[in-house]
């Protein structure tokens, strides 16, 4: 189905979808073109210490997945760890030989504050990503380096400017070369095989309507180095689509989870696979799509495409993205609003001033 054609089709849900995340979901190639372009530079003028021995990306919700896409890109290449962090506080472990990257696309995210104010406090090398908020006043105030990403946008669907924003920073820090430059590169490959990857989230999507529809939530099941595709895809229907959905890891899920399809279940699978799976891989994956057809689950396979990690990695990102949203299309709901998310910050806010503690 050509785009236009699959535009047409949903053309009687765009009113529900109140802040075009659709469209958003689908420049995702040229947004990153955008990003790559905008942050090339900071390659040579952020002022970072040089070899750290890890960087930690410390950000919640749609602010992690930066970090959670940024170490499975460069899971293989670089020789220095990076750690996402999703907590309140920081690791006794890092010290000021690290480096900690506080990514908060409000600026205003209690968790990630309190991260930045317990590394002033232990004098760790910080750089800030974000579109404002305290966090930016912060940066500002404590001479932080400030990487800003563009307003506006929902945290989730500001994910091109953090894949791109990130690896930027972590290239002015040496841990890798030429990143940006792949980005670009994967940014032209994803315009290329728009079609392909729109039919792919047209068919993921209505796939997990009709499991929805017959009482089935779906597990998704990764592996590194494509973990963060799996978890965004999960995250995504939760918060585009108001459902739930569940992430499970391979190999981990080999050792326990696995064992939960002997008794009575009200779930489906989502396999995330990829080209060139290394034998210990491949053959995992295969036990468990012959494991799910025996006890009769229901189940699909998305294959990731491309030519390097990057875009693979990128190609199961845009389908996800688009899959979540035409999954809430057909189900009538908007998109864009978090309104539980919403009710829990108002809620936090009313108890817990993280300004008055700086």
């Amino acid at each position: 189905m050509r785009i236009e054609e699959l535009l047409a089709l949903y053309a009687s849900h765009a009113a529900v979808d109140s802040q075009e995340m659709l469209a958003r979901a689908l420049s995702l190639p040229a947004d990153i073109r955008d990003g790559s372009e905008r942050y090339s530079t900071l390659v040579d003028e952020l002022p970072l210490p040089r070899d750290p021995e890890s960087v930690i990306v410390a950000g919640m919700g749609g602010s992690f997945i930066g970090g959670l896409f940024l170490q499975d890109a460069l899971y293989e290449e670089s020789s220095k760890m990076i750690i996402p962090l999703r907590e309140t506080g920081l690791p006794g472990s890092v010290n000021e030989r690290h480096l900690l990257v506080a990514v908060s696309y409000s600026g205003n995210t209690e968790e990630t504050l309190r991260v930045v104010l317990e590394a002033r406090r232990r004098r760790i090398p910080t750089v800030a990503v974000t579109s404002g908020g305290l966090l930016a006043k912060l940066a500002t105030e404590w001479k932080i380096p400030l990487v800003e990403v563009p307003s506006g946008l929902k945290p989730r669907a500001a994910f091109p400017y953090m894949c791109t924003a990130l690896p930027a920073v972590v290239e002015a820090a040496g841990l890798v070369d030429g990143l940006m430059l792949k980005l670009k590169e994967a940014a032209g490959f994803l315009e290329n095989v728009k079609q392909e990857v729109l039919d792919a989230g047209n068919s993921l999507a209505r796939w997990l309507f009709e499991q929805y529809e017959a009482g089935n939530f779906p597990v998704v099941y990764s592996y590194r180095p494509f973990l963060s595709a799996g978890y965004r895809l999960k995250t995504q229907i939760n918060e585009n689509a108001k459902l739930h959905a569940f992430f499970s890891e391979i190999p981990e899920a080999n050792h326990n989870e696995i064992m939960g399809w002997e008794g009575p279940f009200r779930f489906s699978a989502v396999i995330v696979r990829a080209p060139g799976e290394p034998p210990y891989v491949y053959h995992r994956m295969e036990f468990l799509r012959e494991l799910l057809r025996g006890r009769g689950v229901k189940h699909v396979e998305v294959h990731a495409i491309g030519e390097n990690q990057l875009q693979k990695l990128l190609s199961l990102f845009y389908a996800f993205d688009i899959a979540s949203i035409l999954l809430a299309l057909l189900r009538g709901t908007d998109p864009a609003p978090t309104a539980t998310i919403d009710s829990l910050k108002k809620y936090l806010e009313e108890r817990i001033d993280i300004s008055r503690e700086i």
